[in-house]
């Protein structure tokens, strides 16, 4: 009787501490996570912060910049040029800069009042066939934004476009790059090739924000002037920069073009950073406007960039 009281207590004994030891597994393996999840969350905050960093010394030498070009921007000046990435603080970070207005404002294709802008249409649609998209593609983007409710051209996209969406057409401009998405026929290879030559800001001027010849990017200048070739294009690029707009007054192919909206000054530009902290890994994309020497954040979203 003893003995089968001691082996029943023994065998009391090995459960509890077979229970114990799973306890103290679980409770480990449960801090372990909780210490991941912090140290995660530590290095999210510290790319967060490396990022914020870059973005505060981008807003100072802006400033600076604008006081020694004198309303001259071209992309021989130290902002254009590509850094590699650095390290900093344990992490590695890196930057660039790029004047918004090198591309097409898609914003422009409607006024302030919402009305659709014809010959910027026309211009985003040659834009669209240079760089081997749809050029109807252009029209649903005209009716997301537009203020009319019947379809633009032959690839209009009103509201019966969007039947099995869980949102409506917008019916007003973009407030985003990423937004693009949710218009019907913007997918990610679309988006890959728009972002060459197209880009989301606040439209100037109803609708006639203004590019920058000296450093607008491929096609662009050719899509606002369509007796422009791509010899024409590849001449005026090798002679850049340009102290003026006029130059245009001297080009043969001038006839036609939207000349009213060049210039050779950029008010906006664009801060790409990418920041890496162990397992974090920030990529952010902060839009400024720059009037004088003074910058202010338009818009700040997360966006895909690699190294």
């Amino acid at each position: 009787m003893h003995q089968t009281q001691s082996g029943v207590a023994l065998i009391m004994v090995l459960g509890m501490v077979a229970v114990i030891a799973a306890w103290a597994s679980t409770a480990m393996y449960e801090d372990l996570i909780s210490i991941r999840r912090i140290a995660n969350i530590q290095e999210e905050t510290r790319a967060t912060m490396a990022s914020e960093s870059a973005y505060a010394l981008t807003l100072l030498y802006l400033e600076e910049d604008q006081k020694l070009t004198n309303n001259l921007d071209t992309l021989e000046e130290d902002w254009a040029f590509e850094l590699p990435p650095f390290p900093i603080d344990e992490g590695l970070i890196a930057v660039e800069i790029e004047d918004a207005n090198r591309f097409f404002n898609l914003n422009d294709l409607v006024n302030d009042q919402g009305a659709v802008q014809s010959k910027h249409v026309e211009q985003l649609q040659r834009l669209f066939s240079y760089i081997g998209l749809d050029r109807y593609l252009v029209d649903a983007l005209v009716d997301w934004m537009d203020k009319g409710d019947v379809p633009y051209g032959a690839g209009g996209a009103e509201d019966s476009a969007y039947y099995d969406k869980d949102y409506k057409i917008k019916n007003a401009r973009l407030d985003s790059w990423s937004e693009l998405k949710l218009i019907v026929g913007f997918d990610n290879g679309v988006l890959k090739k728009l972002a060459t030559v197209a880009t989301v800001r606040p439209s100037k001027n109803q609708g006639k924000t203004s590019i920058n010849i000296n450093t607008s990017a491929p096609f662009v200048l050719m899509a606002l002037f369509p007796n422009m070739n791509q010899d024409d294009e590849a001449v005026f690029f090798e002679n850049r920069p340009y102290e003026n707009e006029s130059i245009i007054n001297q080009q043969t192919w001038k006839t036609g073009g939207d000349i009213p909206r060049l210039s050779v000054h950029s008010d906006a530009f664009m801060l790409r950073t990418h920041a890496l902290f162990g397992k974090a890994n920030v990529r952010e994309e902060f839009l400024l406007s720059r009037n004088g020497s003074t910058l202010k954040l338009l818009s700040r979203e997360r966006r895909g960039w690699q190294f």
